[in-house]
């Protein structure tokens, strides 16, 4: 699943939640094209974040426990000059990833990973 994709169906779970319009877990991962086990990890996820949801079996929705207001944003910046990412702060990861994995697809970066964090051990 790509990060756009994914984006957009956290999207698209939060506005159903907060319109209490989701139905059952298996009417929600069908409405967001997704299985009930992909739909119960994004769930987890926006549950990371502290975001209090339940599903109510009196109402047969999910509901936000409180009031939430949720903006999902995601940026991809090459960087030219090495100058430029001295001035990144504040919970931002840099790697150097080859462009041939950022062509759309799922992009892991495990594997690119494990080589960096080898090349850093010989260091």
């Amino acid at each position: 699943m790509t990060v756009q994709k994914t984006f957009e169906r956290m999207e698209k779970l939060h506005l159903l939640i907060q319109q209490k319009k989701t139905g059952s877990p298996v009417q929600l991962a069908l409405r967001l094209g997704i299985s009930r086990s992909s739909l119960y990890m994004l769930i987890d996820e926006l549950s990371s974040f502290n975001i209090p949801i339940r599903y109510s079996r009196k109402y047969e929705t999910f509901i936000y426990e409180k009031e939430v207001e949720l903006t999902i944003a995601f940026k991809v910046e090459l960087f030219e000059d090495t100058k430029e990412l001295m001035k990144i702060n504040g919970g931002n990861h840099t790697f150097f990833v080859p462009s041939r994995l950022l062509d759309g697809r799922n992009l892991s970066l495990y594997s690119y990973l494990a080589e960096y964090k080898e090349s850093c051990h010989r260091l």
